[in-house]
């Protein structure tokens, strides 16, 4: 999930600073011991978590808690900032919430979550899947533990990648090599991509940026350093340009939101998306059903053969409330939503797990053992309560866009730098 509004962000950084660090209305660490018995209200957003594992949670639950129970409310996605903003800062708040892992930097800068840095042993350690841990963890102290996620892999037609004679690629070279040749091979199709991507997709540039070495930005003692003109950052880059200059005919001033339509127009032999890619390919109101049997995934390849590239993970946190009443009994509920037999339910409805142990456990097709092989290596953006407005700022999209059309990729990432930093340090 990412915040949606900007403004909104800065009430939860400053207002909850005032609010939920300084209250000494109850729950916050130091205060009596919660009750034995009570309510854990619990707050979990949008549609993927189906109620029969919100009923397997409280069952579990009440099992071990006589006398207490578990109230669900179930929040959708659009406008959970704000609401979060409001029922966080109040002596009203839920209990256990769900938090966009983008969403989690601002709440936890703010003081509005219960740290839980001695916990995270408990909860999963080193098993938990590292770029949640990094969307959890502000200045140094965990607040947020890993709930699910969806890795970025590649989509591609069989038929053409077959015709053409390629096998699936087992390095970032042999990606590239693969887009460029599938792009010549079907130079009759007008607007063909042997690799889809379009400028502005910078989602899909992290990988190749991670895996050479390189960072969006990274602290230096108490500041933000741009690093997207590093070498390593530039190597990256380079790479993207390439693809986008000799594997790609998608629009060099678009995004991927319209990348299914393309494929379905038979105008792609290969793009990177979230795994839900797949599902609107084929969906029967605008994608293309009958594709279906045409359409394999893998985790996108490392530099190395037989590694992968590290993979911007999306996802969800799970967090107490600073100023929950019970935080007792909140942490027991937590521990069974991180425990293995719920995270299990994750996997077998081909969603991506809390924990690297349990990838393999994700059931469905190629796309979802493609994501739980990607999800092995994941990373996140910079851990800023102030990402949000680079976000906001489209420095990012702004400087693909420029070489997509033929900047130059030092010279560009320079400039991004600046407005980086500008941003994370305000």
């Amino acid at each position: 999930m990412k915040i949606r509004a900007l403004a909104v962000v800065g009430v939860v950084t400053v207002g909850l600073s005032l609010t939920a660090c300084g209250s000494s209305d109850g729950g916050s660490e130091g205060t009596a011991a919660a009750p034995k018995t009570g309510t854990v209200r619990l707050w979990l957003n949008g549609e993927d978590t189906p109620q029969a594992m919100v009923d397997y949670a409280t069952a579990e639950f009440t099992k071990t808690h006589p006398g207490s129970k578990v109230v669900f409310e179930r929040q959708q996605w659009t406008g959970i900032v704000e609401k979060l903003t409001t029922s966080l800062s109040s002596a009203d708040t839920p209990d256990v919430v769900e938090l966009g892992n983008t969403q989690a930097q601002a709440f936890e800068a703010g003081g509005a979550l219960k740290d839980l840095t001695d916990k995270k042993a408990d909860l999963g350690g080193d098993d938990l899947v590292q770029s949640l841990v990094e969307a959890g963890t502000y200045d140094g102290k965990f607040f947020a533990t890993p709930y699910y996620g969806g890795a970025r892999i590649v989509f591609y037609r069989k038929d053409l990648l077959a015709k053409s004679k390629i096998a699936i690629p087992t390095t970032t070279q042999e990606f590239v090599d693969a887009g460029i040749k599938l792009k010549a091979d079907n130079a009759t199709v007008k607007n063909f991509s042997g690799i889809y991507y379009p400028g502005k997709y910078w989602y899909a540039a992290l990988p190749f940026i991670w895996d050479n070495g390189g960072d969006i930005a990274t602290k230096d003692s108490d500041k933000w350093v741009g690093k997207l003109a590093s070498p390593e950052s530039v190597t990256g880059l380079t790479t993207v340009k390439t693809i986008m200059d000799k594997a790609s005919g998608a629009p060099k001033d678009s995004d991927e939101a319209k990348d299914y339509i393309a494929f379905c127009k038979g105008q792609v032999a290969m793009l990177m998306g979230p795994g839900w890619k797949g599902g609107q390919i084929i969906n029967k109101d605008d994608g293309c059903p009958a594709m279906e049997s045409k359409l394999g995934a893998f985790a996108l390849p490392g530099k190395t053969a037989g590694t992968t590239a590290p993979a911007f993970l999306g996802g969800s946190n799970l967090a107490i409330a600073a100023k929950s009443k019970n935080q007792d009994l909140a942490y027991d509920l937590l521990k069974i939503l991180s425990s293995d037999g719920y995270q299990k339910k994750f996997a077998e409805l081909g969603l991506l797990p809390s924990k690297k142990s349990l990838l393999a456990d994700v059931a469905g097709g190629e796309a979802a053992k493609a994501q739980a092989t990607a999800a092995e290596n994941t990373r996140f953006v910079p851990a800023s309560e102030n990402w949000a407005a680079v976000e906001a700022s489209t420095v990012l999209p702004d400087m693909l866009v420029s070489i997509a059309k033929g900047g130059d990729v030092t010279t560009e990432a320079k400039k991004a730098d600046g407005e980086i930093e500008t941003a994370l340090n305000r």
